[in-house]
């Protein structure tokens, strides 16, 4: 099985958004959080499946999940290195991954 690995700023992004929907709705938070780690798990077996996103990094991908977010990754010998979780809404630049 291959590593998934998160960057801090990978972390923090979950982090954040746990906290933001849980003052809501903790059961909603979790649930949300265990689908962007299921992704994750899958991305790590088939790292090819998000898009290319040279426009923000060179080597980067991203793949919508079933939440709100999507995930930003870059494929490596090792597995997968989870760079950055972020909302579908964002108006989403380079600034994100420099």
């Amino acid at each position: 099985m291959s590593r998934i690995r998160f960057t801090l700023s990978a972390e923090t992004d979950l982090l954040e958004l746990w906290v933001t929907i849980a003052e809501e709705n903790p059961t909603a938070a979790d649930e949300i959080l265990d689908v962007i780690q299921a992704t994750a798990m899958i991305l790590g077996t088939q790292p090819e499946m998000g898009g290319a996103r040279p426009e923000l990094a060179e080597g980067l991908r991203s793949l919508p999940t079933r939440t709100p977010y999507l995930i930003f990754y870059l494929p490596d010998d090792d597995g997968l290195l989870v760079v950055r979780v972020l909302h579908h809404a964002r108006d989403i630049d380079a600034e994100y991954f420099s």
